[in-house]
C-alpha cells in the first residue's frame, strides 16, 4: 500500500514538473548579465545591464504570480544581481571619466556642434566660426584609412560608429581631419578616441589625402590623444 502511494506521489510530482516551463525573462536576465561586461568598454553598452535588470524584475514578478508554473528563479536572481552590479560599476566609471577627461584649458565640443544650420546660408556651423583657433576636446572614431593603419600621425575622425566601421557616407560637416602635433600616434581600431587640440576652420575647404574624404572644413591640431 505504501509503495503504491509513493509511486503515485512520484508520478504526480513528475507530472507537475512536466507542465512547468522555464522563464524566458530569467534566461534573458542571465544572458544580459554576461553581455553587461561590455558596458565598461563604451557608454552605449550601458543599455545592456539596464535591459538585464528589467528582465530580472519581470521574471521575479512572474514567479510571484505563477509560482507553480515557472522554473528558473535562481538564474533570475543571479542575472539581476550581476546586472545591478555591472550597471552601478559602469555608470560610476564612465561618470568619472567624463568628469576628468577634458585637458586643462580645453573646451568640450561634440559633432552636433559642427553640423551646418539649415536656417543659415553657411555650409558649416556658426559654432565652428566661434571655435576657430581655440583649444577643444572631442570624442569620435577613426575612419578606416585606405593604406597605413598603424602609428598614424594624421587621420579622419567621425562621430558616428556606422560611418567609422560600416562604410557610411558622412557629410563634410561630420568629419574632422586630425593632425597629431605631439609624439603620440594612433592605430586604427573600433574604439572611441578622445582628441584635444587647436580647432581650425577652413571656410573654402582644405584638401586631405584620404580618397573617401578628399576635402574638409574642420581640422584639429592635436596635442592630446587617448
Amino acid at each position: 500500500m505504501n509503495s503504491e502511494f509513493r509511486s503515485t506521489a512520484q508520478n504526480d510530482a513528475y507530472s507537475q514538473d512536466e507542465f512547468k516551463s522555464v522563464s524566458k525573462s530569467a534566461v534573458a536576465s542571465l544572458v544580459f548579465a554576461i553581455l553587461s561586461v561590455t558596458a565598461f568598454l563604451a557608454q552605449f553598452f550601458v543599455i545592456l545591464p539596464i535591459i538585464g535588470v528589467g528582465c530580472g524584475v519581470v521574471a521575479l514578478a512572474a514567479f510571484k504570480r505563477y509560482p507553480e508554473e515557472l522554473v528558473g528563479r535562481k538564474p533570475a536572481l543571479v542575472g539581476l544581481a550581476i546586472c545591478v552590479l555591472m550597471l552601478i560599476g559602469s555608470v560610476s566609471m564612465h561618470s568619472y571619466i567624463y568628469a576628468t577627461e577634458v585637458p586643462p584649458e580645453h573646451q568640450r565640443i561634440s559633432f552636433g556642434d559642427l553640423r551646418a544650420n539649415r536656417r543659415t546660408n553657411l555650409p558649416y556651423s556658426e559654432k565652428a566660426k566661434e571655435l576657430d583657433g581655440k583649444k577643444v576636446f572631442i570624442k569620435g572614431y577613426v575612419r578606416p584609412p585606405s593604406g597605413k593603419k598603424k602609428r598614424l600621425k594624421s587621420f579622419i575622425m567621425v562621430g558616428d560608429f556606422g560611418d567609422c566601421c560600416f562604410g557610411g557616407n558622412p557629410d563634410i560637416t561630420e568629419v574632422i581631419a586630425v593632425k597629431i602635433k605631439s609624439d603620440d600616434t594612433v592605430d586604427y581600431s573600433l574604439g572611441l578616441r578622445r582628441i584635444g587640440g587647436t580647432f581650425r576652420l577652413n571656410p573654402d575647404k582644405a584638401a586631405v589625402s584620404e580618397k573617401e574624404v578628399p576635402q574638409v572644413f574642420y581640422e584639429i591640431e592635436a596635442n592630446h590623444v587617448r
